[in-house]
């Protein structure tokens, strides 16, 4: 029932003291992160406009942005030596003499890599659980956070494990895959926002109305394709009391609906990893 390329990676990573050496690091950085979000938020307390801003918001918002940055630097290196790796030690094609097929091996690493991914997610719900403490934070606002995470992570593991499959060297692999999650998280969010913008708000003609709710609806659903971006929405739509499935966002005398920005990010960044996987799983047939 157990996949045992799985099995193999998850014992060989729990094996070196690198793990725990790094799992105690992320925790520090989480929680220092959070010591000092507390920390200024209290000694911005007697500004104006900044008194009403919760302390349980400001430490969920921080404790999300560290986790989608840790993600963004440390998945990809993570799991871009996986196969890389295994040509490199001379063991890939012996892998693939074994009844598992390419497929079975893919996946494997994948889960394997994912499954670390995720226990140092769960690793950090103590620290989490301090928000609650301090109050004005939903359970909702809690499991769309955690649902980001997931996907970036799945996203992110694929990335690195196409990269893998792609080229022979483990520090090839890992450099790939951070130039192309560099691109899609920075570069390319930039470029079509300000295309879109100037595409949709240069036209002032008869139908200038539609054109520029289609076009903020656009931007809107372009804008749930970022992690941090998605997250904000979200937040906005919640704090506004919109739907968290289908809001419809107020601009002026306008009504714009669309999908909820999380679950749009969600289910791309997911399509995403199971999309690499597949092209992985493709590149390593022998």
């Amino acid at each position: 029932m157990i996949n045992p390329i799985f099995d193999l990676e998850v014992r060989r990573r729990f094996r070196h003291r690198r793990t725990y050496v790094i799992l105690v690091a992320y925790l520090g950085m989480l929680g220092l992160g959070l010591w000092l979000a507390y920390a200024v938020r209290h000694g911005l307390s007697g500004r104006p406009g900044l008194s009403s801003l919760p302390v349980g918001k400001v430490m969920l918002a921080t404790t999300f942005f560290i986790q989608v940055a840790w993600l963004c630097l440390f998945v990809p290196g993570l799991v871009a030596g996986s196969i890389a790796g295994e040509r490199e030690r001379q063991t890939f094609d012996l892998l693939l003499t074994t009844p598992l097929g390419p497929g079975r091996i893919v996946r494997g690493k994948f889960a394997a890599g994912f499954g670390l991914v995720a226990l140092f997610l769960l690793a950090a719900l103590p620290l989490l659980s301090l928000s609650f403490l301090m109050g004005a934070v939903a359970a909702e606002e809690v499991l769309v956070a955690a649902a980001i995470l997931a996907a970036l992570a799945a996203a992110l593991c694929g990335v690195g494990l196409l990269t893998s499959a792609l080229v022979r060297s483990s520090i090839l692999a890992t450099l790939m895959a951070h130039a192309l999650v560099f691109l899609g998280l920075v570069v390319a969010p930039s470029v079509f926002g300000i295309c879109f913008l100037l595409a949709g708000f240069s036209d002032n003609g008869p139908d200038g109305m539609a054109r520029l709710r289609s076009t903020l609806g656009v931007l809107i659903t372009l804008a749930s394709l970022h992690p941090v971006s998605a997250a904000v929405l979200t937040e906005i739509a919640w704090v506004s009391g919109l739907s968290l499935w289908w809001p419809e966002w107020p601009v002026g005398n306008l009504r714009v609906g669309t999908p909820g920005p999380w679950l749009v990010f969600c289910l791309t960044y997911t399509l995403v990893g199971l999309g690499c996987l597949w092209a992985a799983a493709r590149r390593c047939r022998p």
